[in-house]
């Protein structure tokens, strides 16, 4: 058996989580399995580009196909019968509208849905919204949740809870940072922002006295590290195809509060504190609650070493393999 799998060309310290997804899922594959990793000469940006690079996946189609990622329009040429789509989320529906929201359903969801054997996705969340735009049967989109890197493990590590050092990742508009710091801005803490630098926030920080410090392009050991040194990742988005910084957080040790809305409450299980992503009062409550009250932090810390070994690499390469098999 040999398996194509196509790439992104990543854009550096921007994209990540597909590259290390799938990085992890063929280290665990067996020794009988062969694969090659083909990735696209250009962006994905702009049209001749995308055009080029769907015609050179044609040449390139091997005995399984696997498109992995945000450029699903590449195996409209691959045979259906043996290819794979792995679309991670609809977030890019969510933040279109008009002519680019349509092409989007078209060429990133609803022919390539057409034109492949299975789709996978990452949560039960985000299959309903791909059954939706596809207009394609459930049955033909699979959840695989994603394989947690054995990089984010449990280390020895002390909390200073009368302060509380609270880790923030991702500044995009879904991230909910506003809201967020708004809910933070009373309580004792140093917040620590993993994103580009927004002016705004920053001189909201600066305004209400608030410590912190912003950094972004970290490597998967310097975010290890951040985890470590963190004690409450607060990850109150307003959506999430899957949230992967939850499970990485509970690996580490560190407290989450997220949101209890979209894939984030299937992620976390019972290891997470979830909060409305819509109120600062609630996120605000969930933050004191984690702070104040010892006994919830034993036990989310024991519920979120538990619900971390449901994404064991190992398992996870295995519901890919079953796939293949089928193919």
């Amino acid at each position: 058996m040999k398996i194509t799998y196509f790439q992104r060309k990543a854009i550096p310290n921007f994209h990540f989580s597909v590259e290390i997804i799938f990085s992890d899922v063929r280290k665990h594959l067996p020794a009988d399995v062969q694969y090659s990793v083909e990735i696209c000469r250009y962006y994905s940006r702009g049209l001749f580009p995308r055009i080029y690079d769907t015609i050179e996946a044609f040449f390139r189609s091997g005995e399984i196909n696997h498109v992995t990622g945000d450029i699903s329009f590449i195996g409209i040429l691959l045979p259906a019968r043996k290819t794979i789509h792995t679309i991670l989320d609809c977030v890019y529906m969510k933040r279109s509208s008009g002519i680019r929201q349509w092409v989007y359903r078209l060429f990133w969801i609803r022919i390539p849905a057409r034109r492949c054997r299975f789709i996978t996705t990452i949560s039960e969340a985000s299959k309903a919204e791909i059954v939706e735009y596809a207009r394609c049967p459930a049955d033909k989109v699979k959840v695989i949740p994603i394989a947690l890197s054995s990089v984010f493990k449990r280390a020895e590590r002390s909390y200073r809870w009368e302060k509380p050092r609270v880790l923030l990742v991702g500044a995009a508009p879904n991230k909910n940072i506003a809201n967020i710091l708004e809910a933070l801005k009373d309580i004792p803490c140093f917040v620590r922002i993993v994103g580009q630098l927004n002016p705004v926030f920053k001189a909201f920080l600066e305004q209400h006295g608030i410590e912190h410090e912003y950094e972004w392009g970290l490597n998967i050991d310097q975010m290890y590290d951040r985890y470590r040194d963190t004690d409450l990742l607060v990850f109150a988005s307003t959506y999430e195809g899957f949230g992967m910084p939850i499970i990485e957080a509970q690996a580490c040790g560190t407290l989450v509060v997220t949101s209890n809305i979209s894939s984030m409450p299937e992620v976390g299980g019972t290891g997470a504190v979830y909060v409305d992503p819509y109120s600062v009062d609630s996120i605000r409550e969930g933050i004191r609650n984690v702070i104040g009250d010892p006994s919830l932090r034993e036990r989310l810390l024991a519920s979120g070493f538990d619900n971390v070994k449901r994404f064991n690499p190992g398992a996870i390469s295995n519901m890919y393999l079953e796939l293949y098999k089928q193919i």
